[in-house]
């Protein structure tokens, strides 16, 4: 058994200025590379998808749900926002939060203060894409994010999900600077990030498995 890792880049990509950071190793949720780029792991793609397909309920439509990413120098942690005073309301079309909520449950879900939170939202049988509503509140959200956290870097993305049906699984894939889609056995998922002014945000992908390798 070989211990591999894949790495996958794109050129052209815009990146989050972190807080400088000496280079180092982390644990298998990700590692953190000289300048600070917004950095994906297969462990964390695994628990997104997990979070999104846990709200299926039979013969019933998917409603928007929003969860989010914390980290100090890349996305370590994942929360999901399954209370009243987060969400206020959600349907297929429309998911209402509290931003400020959402920052008081960062925090006490967390060790330590994060340097970078990734707010994310699904749109269920839709697209990984940016609609007026979600441009307009973004700013208010990140200055609310910011107001309560100091210095934070906020970026936002946007979760689509496809409907139930039988598929083959597909690792998670880079497809543009910005998107990285897989499916499950069951359904299609695709997640774009954004900053506040939504111009798409660039990151790392690092999948780290454990597998029978032949050379």
């Amino acid at each position: 058994m070989k211990k591999i890792r894949v790495s996958i880049e794109g050129d052209g990509r815009v990146t989050i200025k972190l807080k400088k950071r000496p280079v180092v190793e982390t644990r298998d949720t990700g590692r953190v590379f000289a300048g600070g780029d917004l950095l994906l792991s297969f462990s964390l793609i695994n628990q997104m998808e997990i979070r999104v397909e846990s709200v299926f309920r039979p013969g019933q439509s998917d409603v928007e749900i929003a969860y989010a990413l914390s980290g100090s120098t890349y996305p370590d942690m994942l929360h999901k926002f399954s209370s009243n005073e987060v969400v206020a309301h959600a349907t297929q079309e429309r998911i209402i939060t509290a931003a400020e909520k959402m920052a008081e449950h960062i925090l006490r879900e967390r060790p330590d203060v994060p340097n970078i939170i990734v707010g994310v939202h699904t749109h269920p049988d839709g697209a990984a894409e940016l609609f007026e509503p979600d441009i307009s509140s973004m700013p208010g959200i990140a200055a609310k994010l910011k107001e309560r956290i100091a210095g934070v870097n906020v970026v936002f993305a946007i979760h689509a999900v496809s409907g139930e049906s039988p598929r083959a699984r597909a690792q998670p894939v880079k497809i543009a600077v910005n998107r990285i889609s897989w499916s499950s056995i069951t359904r299609r998922h695709e997640v774009a990030f954004f900053n506040e002014k939504a111009e798409p945000v660039g990151f790392r992908y690092e999948q780290y498995c454990y597998a029978q390798c032949t050379s």
